[in-house]
């Protein structure tokens, strides 16, 4: 049966009633911490009754209620064999994006101003890992000292590994530097196929990352033919610096994190895109 609701749209009463449903079933959740941290702990497999217990630091009483309550919403199941309680497929799919939109409030609430510029569908780790994480803003006005601090942070690492849509020349300048002195650094950088356009372009960069190349006797910039909504530093393996365009003032946003959720997913992005790579100077090679 349809009805007119208030603003004269036609909505079923099927529907609204399954919309009902489904709010009373969020909200099932979002009254417990406990509820959720049971599906928390059984997101990574089974577990028994005991250990959740101990995890849980709940008394028996308690538990059993929390786990017959998730039971008959359907979240969780008793397995027969080993007397276990794990996710049902429907509670696999509820904590899923019940955590997602728990990680997206927590970082809503953290960097408010960043959020919604920040390329939450390319991650695949938990937004809740990011609650931890810094704004970087560098320690004056300049619209570039937020991007001064990863330079820095270039300079005095061992490693880099970036994939870059981004673009600010200060790590490249940071990292010649660091030839200059001496210091023995592994850098590998992506540029994506905007980023790439400006290196080919302009002179003074494209002579700059030749320079580079030729006193490390290595590839050290490569070009992917696609977009990057952001760019992404992952320094010593143990910093991730995400770097986001602002949408009206100069310079940029960038983020700081060391979640170890984090930074697998960094490594895994960027050795991913640099096997997609190909060396830039092969592009500069063959426009010559």
């Amino acid at each position: 049966m349809t009805v007119t609701n208030s603003e004269g749209l036609m909505t079923s009463e099927g529907d609204g009633r399954l919309a009902e449903g489904a709010v009373e079933s969020v909200a099932f959740l979002a009254r417990s911490k406990h509820r959720l941290h049971v599906l928390d702990l059984l997101a990574n497999g089974a577990r028994p009754r005991e250990e959740l217990s101990e995890r849980m630091d709940a008394t028996r009483v308690t538990l059993s209620r929390i786990l017959g309550d998730l039971e008959d919403e359907g979240f969780v199941e008793q397995t027969n064999a080993d007397r276990e309680y794990e996710l049902t497929t429907f509670g696999e799919l509820v904590y899923r994006d019940f955590a997602r939109l728990l990680g997206t409030v927590s970082v809503g609430q953290i960097h408010p101003d960043l959020v919604s510029r920040l390329p939450t569908d390319w991650f695949d780790f938990d937004l809740r890992c990011l609650v931890d994480s810094e704004h970087v803003r560098g320690k004056s006005a300049d619209p570039f000292a937020a991007a001064r601090v990863v330079a820095n942070a270039l300079k005095d690492g061992s490693s880099c590994e970036a994939i870059v849509g981004t673009f600010t020349s200060l790590p490249m300048y940071a990292h010649e530097q660091d030839i200059r002195d001496g210091t023995e650094s592994e850098v590998r950088v992506v540029f994506d196929s905007d980023v790439t356009a400006t290196m080919l372009e302009d002179p003074s960069l494209r002579s700059k990352w030749r320079e580079i190349e030729a006193a490390t006797d290595s590839t050290v910039y490569y070009s992917l033919d696609e977009r990057l909504p952001c760019t992404v530093d992952l320094i010593d393996g143990e910093t991730v610096f995400f770097t986001i365009d602002r949408v009206e003032d100069t310079g940029f946003d960038i983020i700081s994190c060391s979640h170890p959720d984090v930074l697998a997913w960094a490594d895994r992005v960027c050795s991913e895109h640099r096997d997609r790579a190909v060396p830039l100077r092969q592009l500069a090679n063959d426009a010559d």
